[in-house]
């Protein structure tokens, strides 16, 4: 597909949202429970966090924020492409153009970003997997949850921070996309914090939903 799908800037776009308080009176989590599976296609899946909206074909997604495909349909993989405003975020001693696995309670969020820990914008990043050859910080699991944070401009161009979970199957061609949580609050930081569901899974079933703002 065209290059100039993933280039193409916001358009703001009005959109209804609902917003709940979660911990502090001064920030709000916005909660999509989105259960999208990616294609495993070279145009893969273009999503506007705040509106909603999702496609094959980015043109048709106005103001989309990043775009989740695969590189080569025969080779298993997952790329994120972050539009303009759209930064995905590394794990501390993670190299370059990877997209972090993030642990639990890890804080995304200018903090963060002035650490340098967030990749430019408009370029496309990989999951990083792990194999019997290949272990890393940062590394994605297969047949397991992955959490991915990033930051993005909101439809009034503000900057918000937030993060979604991915369940990865057999490989990297089988994902789905749960849930994206964001904050409301610009330039307000987020918690990585696993659905109720998801504890046994992580082996944390003692983890508490604790959102520690900075």
């Amino acid at each position: 597909m065209s290059i100039l799908n993933r280039l193409g800037r916001h358009v703001f776009a009005a959109s209804a949202v609902v917003i709940t308080t979660a911990g502090s009176a001064h920030a709000a989590i916005e909660r999509w429970e989105c259960n999208l599976s990616i294609p495993a296609t070279s145009a893969g899946l273009f999503i506007n966090v705040q509106s909603r909206v999702t496609g094959t074909n980015g043109a048709a997604v106005l103001g989309w924020d990043f775009n989740l495909y695969t590189t080569s349909p025969s080779a298993p993989s997952l790329t994120m492409y972050g539009n303009v405003g759209t930064r995905f975020m590394r794990e501390p001693g993670q190299f370059g153009y990877a997209v972090g696995n993030l642990g639990v309670e890890q804080d995304i969020g200018t903090e963060q970003f002035v650490a340098g820990l967030f990749n430019p914008e408009g370029d496309a990043y990989s999951a990083v997997f792990n194999t019997s050859g290949q272990s890393g910080v940062g590394n994605w699991n297969l047949n397991s949850i992955n959490y991915f944070g990033f930051r993005f401009a909101a439809n009034s161009g503000a900057t918000h921070y937030g993060y979604g979970r991915m369940d990865v199957g057999v490989n990297a061609n089988v994902r789905t996309l749960k849930f994206i949580e964001w904050d409301t609050t610009p330039g307000a930081a987020v918690q990585v914090v696993p659905a109720p569901g998801a504890l046994a899974l992580l082996g944390l079933a003692g983890f508490g939903r604790s959102r520690r703002r900075r």
